[in-house]
């Protein structure tokens, strides 16, 4: 059977059309300080790829948040942009999202933000609002209605602009302790002296930063030890450990502070613990296994049932053997 080359031609053009005519997609990728968190003060990446069709637009939206920045990707479609902290610690606790924005085949973008007569968020079509946002201060936790707006906005006639929304949360930086007895008073276990001393926690915050520990007396208040420790990277939270080789503290009282190193005072963790000498065992009395037990007063009758029963049962087994 002979195939037709022009035939043949002209269906490899129109899947070469098609291809040109669907929007490519980035993948976006952002740097957390957490799992799927971002602690304020903390920098804060994006980057993506296969962002093939000229500048892309980056909306992030949050509670009291909301703004877009562009950028162009190389020659493979890839970039990245990073926001300082001096930026993320103007956000607010709550969920966020990172959208972005493939201009699509014409590269242009139609769908742009913008504001009203009132100064208040609008999203527009080509200099035509199609949504009223709000201020930017009401703006609440749930902004997921604002990127749905977005996603819909790909469907109008004439655009074809595609998004790409990532969740995240934002939180205050904070410090907890793994070993806390008492919650109410920042209680941890006691510690022995003469031993290796070694305190943990959880922390949000990213692992390219640093705490700072401090270790007071808590009778005089006075400083013991000071020292700079890392933060190790976790599956879900990272996590963070201050450590004092054998033979540790001696015996009192201790309270411990951690805190960022950036100085931020809502990050800054206490808990109060004791260090204590070991407990020397009481030696037990050694166990009398000889016959001159004396049998208690209270355990006679038991006693005296258990000699009567036995000697009934010899006179019984003689007097059987009697017999035959």
């Amino acid at each position: 059977m002979s195939v037709n080359n022009s035939a043949v031609r002209t269906v490899i053009i129109i899947l070469l059309l098609a291809c040109m005519a669907m929007p490519v997609t980035a993948s976006v990728y952002y740097t957390s300080s957490a799992h799927q968190i971002i602690t304020k003060g903390d920098t804060f990446s994006v980057s993506s790829t296969s962002a093939k069709n000229g500048p892309v637009a980056i909306w992030i939206i949050g509670r009291n948040y909301f703004d877009t920045l562009s950028v162009t990707p190389d020659r493979n479609g890839n970039f990245s942009i990073s926001l300082k902290p001096t930026a993320t610690e103007k956000f607010s606790s709550g969920q966020y999202a990172i959208v972005i924005q493939d201009p699509g085949p014409n590269g242009r973008i139609e769908i742009e933000p913008g504001t009203d007569s009132n100064g208040n968020l609008t999203i527009m079509n080509r200099g035509k609002i199609i949504e009223k946002i709000g201020a930017r201060q009401d703006l609440k936790g749930n902004i997921q209605p604002v990127v749905a707006v977005l996603m819909d906005a790909a469907n109008l006639q004439g655009v074809d602009d595609s998004f790409l929304p990532e969740y995240f949360f934002v939180e205050e930086p904070s410090v907890q302790f793994d070993q806390m007895i008492s919650i109410s008073k920042s209680q941890l276990s006691n510690h022995i002296t003469g031993e290796r001393l070694v305190i943990s926690g959880t922390t949000n915050m990213g692992p390219e930063n640093f705490l700072r520990t401090h270790i007071y007396n808590r009778d005089t208040n006075g400083p013991v030890i000071s020292n700079t420790i890392p933060i190790a990277a976790g599956r879900q939270i990272n996590h963070w450990a201050c450590q004092i080789e054998a033979p540790g503290l001696p015996q009192g009282n201790y309270y411990l502070t951690v805190g960022w190193t950036k100085s931020n005072t809502t990050s800054t963790g206490v808990a109060n613990f004791a260090v204590v000498n070991p407990v020397t065992p009481t030696p037990s009395p050694p166990e009398n296994l000889g016959i001159d037990k004396v049998v208690p007063l209270d355990d006679f009758p038991t006693f005296l049932f258990l000699a009567i029963s036995f000697v009934l049962i010899i006179i019984l087994i003689i007097f059987a053997v009697g017999k035959k």
